[in-house]
């Protein structure tokens, strides 16, 4: 803490700046943030939000609910041609 003198004989006290080493808080956030992509990545996968955003790389579309449409139909068509197991 650093005094300064203000007026008559009266002091502000300024709190100094925290250094923050931004290279440390990265290196301690990997270890969390790393699960949580994996986690949000599962999810996508499925619940088809990846395959979709697949779809409209591979088609070359933006997202609309007529794209969407089309990729509901295909992927329905898709798993409806699999043969059953046992």
């Amino acid at each position: 803490m650093i005094e300064k003198s203000c007026a008559v004989n009266t002091f502000v006290r300024e709190m100094p700046e925290a250094r923050i080493d931004k290279a440390s808080t990265n290196r301690m956030l990997v270890p969390v943030v790393r699960p949580i992509r994996l986690i949000f990545a599962a999810l996508r996968e499925i619940f088809d939000e990846s395959a979709y955003h697949r779809f409209l790389d591979r088609n070359h579309l933006e997202s609309s609910p007529s794209a969407y449409a089309v990729f509901r139909q295909e992927n329905e068509q898709s798993k409806s041609r699999r043969p059953k197991c046992c």
